[in-house]
């Protein structure tokens, strides 16, 4: 039987070796290793990139996962197996979905059935209306937040789960949000930027939309009629809420007021201030969250780690104490923030440039519940 060079499938090296020199092969703990540079001895980030893009591809469909990574001026890049997936299973998904939907619209009952909106306000409206605008409004906007995530995931070839919505009790819009869980890491740093901004995007858009109509449909009373009111209905407790800057914008130019005047929320316009705050938190570039992938795609590892625990004390300074002290226990106890397969390649200089987008929706959705200073 004669020598072969190859230490895994001749048909899988030979995908590396359509894409790179390989300068020399091992097996090092169990781990089939590959020591490469560019085709034609120059490395030329986008070359790499893209090439290494073709064997995640190839890889991929075999089962396998390869990680790129330079180590004493070389390339490395090292093969993985694939953990099998399975059959999926949405029997979760479809109960939290619809115990979401229960939650959610419980929440708005409690919000439209008030009678300062049934005798006051809005007699002739039915309660199941402002229910129907509420449940419409929250799941619109963490339903398009996740499906954007999904979208993504599928044009990288990122096995995802389906959408785990998080029921909440009655009291801050009947939900949690929803999370999508990946299976593997994303190719690149591009990718894993476009599947970080992708959902907050989404979602920020849609709470745009939805402040609109909320402000819109929301009431502007004097005062005095706000003391008649508390008098007349102290089962109603009314509440002064942070505003986020985005809702402050537009207040003025869709509903102004003056100084002897204040503004009763629609329960879709709590809808919008819900889709502001979950935003916000999910934005800060803290460890796993959307923009700590953010953060990581743009700055790389050392640097996102620092950035989480900035992202840890503005969200302790803005009051989310105990969200902030459980991703905390989480961030210590993982040891790789989020891996990626091609941790050498930069991310592109548009996506460098559109991560300004970041910055606007995490300064128009900010709140506060605490004062920074």
């Amino acid at each position: 039987m004669g020598f072969s060079p190859y230490i895994i499938d001749p048909d899988l090296e030979r995908i590396i070796e359509a894409e790179f020199t390989v300068d020399n092969r091992y097996i090092e703990f169990n781990t089939p290793t590959f020591i490469v540079s560019p085709r034609g001895g120059v490395y030329q980030p986008t070359a790499v990139k893209d090439s290494f893009k073709r064997v995640v591809r190839g890889f991929r469909e075999k089962g396998y996962l390869p990680f790129l990574r330079r180590e004493g001026g070389h390339l490395v890049i090292r093969i993985l197996n694939k953990v099998p997936s399975g059959k999926p299973r949405y029997t979760p998904n479809i109960l939290l979905f619809a115990a979401t939907l229960a939650t959610v619209a419980y929440d708005g009952y409690l919000r439209s059935s008030i009678p300062i909106f049934t005798v006051e306000l809005m007699p002739r409206t039915p309660i199941f209306v402002n229910v129907l605008l509420f449940l419409v409004s929250i799941m619109g906007i963490f339903g398009l937040h996740e499906l954007a995530h999904r979208v993504i995931a599928m044009k990288e070839g990122v096995e995802a789960s389906m959408p785990y919505f998080i029921p909440a009790p009655p009291g801050m819009g009947g939900t949690f949000g929803a999370v999508i869980t990946q299976k593997e890491p994303p190719a690149n740093r591009d990718a894993l930027f476009d599947l970080g901004l992708s959902g907050p995007l989404a979602g920020f858009i849609t709470t745009i939309i939805v402040t609109i109509f909320g402000i819109a449909t929301s009431f502007v009373v004097p005062v005095s009629k706000l003391s008649e009111w508390t008098a007349i209905y102290p089962e109603v407790g009314f509440q002064s809420i942070p505003m986020p800057p985005l809702m402050d914008l537009l207040l003025p130019i869709i509903r102004p007021i003056t100084a002897t005047q204040v503004l009763i929320f629609h329960p879709v316009a709590f809808a919008a201030w819900v889709g502001c705050l979950v935003t916000f938190l999910n934005i800060l570039p803290i460890w796993q969250l959307d923009g700590g992938h953010v953060s990581r795609a743009v700055l790389g590892a050392e640097k996102h780690r620092i950035l989480s625990f900035i992202g840890l004390g503005v969200m302790v300074l803005s009051g989310f104490y105990v969200m902030a002290l459980l991703l905390a226990i989480f961030m210590f106890r993982s040891r790789e923030d989020v891996p990626i397969l091609d941790d050498v390649s930069p991310l592109s200089s548009g996506r460098k440039i559109f991560s300004l987008v970041y910055f606007v929706i995490l300064a128009l959705t900010f709140v506060v519940f605490l004062p920074l200073f």
